[in-house]
């Protein structure tokens, strides 16, 4: 299977929030998000297959603290999925049982590969292929309500792609670079002295990755769980795709470099500088579709952040895990 494929499959076991406990058991709640909940069972559920990177680090405090840390980030996700459900519930949003089946179809098709092989896939995950389907009908719901919610909020104009292609495609301003980096989080309200811990122990991993095999101290004390499992490849981008205190320091390296900390997106970064390139400029109405879809993904992705944010103000969400 591909990787997309096998992202995919990982996503939607992440993402799933089976609902229906049996009433005989009783157990603990992680969250109410309105009149639903969030099961600790849930959270350690979909933690688990998330956890084996986790389990190779040898500091018991590291370890049990990157776990914790884990486990938060599956919750808020779960918390995030459940408040985009009830949404979909208000808008009267549905999924058919035809719509899901063209989009498995559409996932074979993608990967190459046939029902024996997708099962097989599905089978290393953990997964049904009904735990699948109802993975997939969530994701789809989420994406109609997104669609609808924040689709609507997300114009690029004619304007703003000409400026991207001026700045970022023509001639020698088609920069390119790819990297990775290590990201370590400032949790929620943190104090001076705990940001001021969390750049010590920054500071720390700064030196170690300078003489380390970068992607194995990624996997091992990176908090992003995004890049992690690929040892914080962040892959080839130009500018203004990154915060741009990460964006100034990256277009200042030379290949092979590691530079930090710098802050940016809650926490701070240490980055390597993997490759440089110049590519060759093509004309403006041969990638103008390309530069308007990359810049909607991104807006998409900020006004989603607004969007889920904008939930929680308006619905009770009592954390209680």
């Amino acid at each position: 299977m591909t990787r997309a494929a096998l992202l995919l499959v990982s996503a939607a076991a992440a993402a799933a929030v089976p609902r229906g406990a049996s009433a005989r058991m009783v157990e603990k709640i992680a969250a109410v998000v309105g009149e639903n909940v969030v099961l600790a069972s849930e959270v350690e559920e979909k933690a688990g297959p998330l956890m084996t990177d986790i389990s190779r680090v040898t500091d018991p405090d590291k370890r049990a603290a990157r776990a914790a840390a884990l486990r938060r980030e599956v919750l808020e996700r779960l918390i995030d999925d459940e408040l985009i459900l009830q949404q979909a519930t208000d808008l009267k949003l549905t999924v058919t049982s035809e719509q899901i089946d063209s989009s498995i179809e559409e996932i074979k098709k993608q990967n190459s590969i046939d029902d024996d092989q997708l099962r097989e896939a599905l089978k290393a995950q953990g997964m049904t292929m009904a735990t699948y389907r109802a993975d997939l009908k969530r994701q789809l719901l989420r994406y109609r309500v997104l669609n609808i919610a924040v689709g609507s909020r997300v114009n690029v104009s004619d304007e703003e792609v000409k400026a991207y292609y001026e700045r970022h495609m023509k001639g020698s301003a088609n920069v390119q670079v790819r990297a990775s980096h290590i990201f370590i989080a400032i949790p929620d309200g943190a104090d001076l002295a705990t940001a001021g811990e969390k750049e010590a122990q920054a500071k720390k991993i700064l030196e170690r990755a300078k003489t380390e095999d970068f992607a194995k101290l990624a996997r091992e004390v990176s908090d992003d769980a995004a890049t992690r499992a690929d040892g914080g490849d962040l892959g080839y981008f130009g500018k203004d795709m990154l915060p741009k205190p990460i964006e100034e320091l990256v277009f200042a390296m030379k290949p092979g470099e590691v530079r930090g900390p710098v802050r940016a997106d809650k926490g701070f970064h240490v980055i390597k500088l993997v490759d440089r390139k110049i590519k060759d400029a093509k004309p403006l109405d041969d990638v103008k579709d390309d530069i308007r879809m990359q810049l909607r993904q991104k807006d998409m992705e900020r006004q989603t952040k607004i969007y889920l944010a904008e939930l929680r103000k308006k619905t009770l969400v009592d954390i209680r895990y």
